[in-house]
């Protein structure tokens, strides 16, 4: 993961990463998914997504505990 700070002083970063496109598409599909339910705004962009993803595991970091637990 990589991370670049804005310039315009706004106290943001801009960061990325590298996951595989199979990973991206089920990712927009199931916020596409959610939308639809009516479970997530419509207007709900893949970065959005992200940040309330990132806002969880800060309030609750065992959500980043390992994955094979949960299979």
């Amino acid at each position: 993961m990589s991370t670049a700070y804005d310039a315009d002083g706004s106290g943001s970063r801009n960061i990325s990463l590298k996951v595989g496109d199979d990973f991206v598409e089920d990712f927009d599909r199931a916020i596409k998914r959610g939308q639809l339910n009516g479970q997530l705004p419509m207007d709900m962009s893949r970065s959005e997504a992200i940040r309330r993803l990132m806002k969880l595991a800060i309030e609750d970091p065992s959500l980043l505990g390992d994955e094979n637990k949960e299979k």
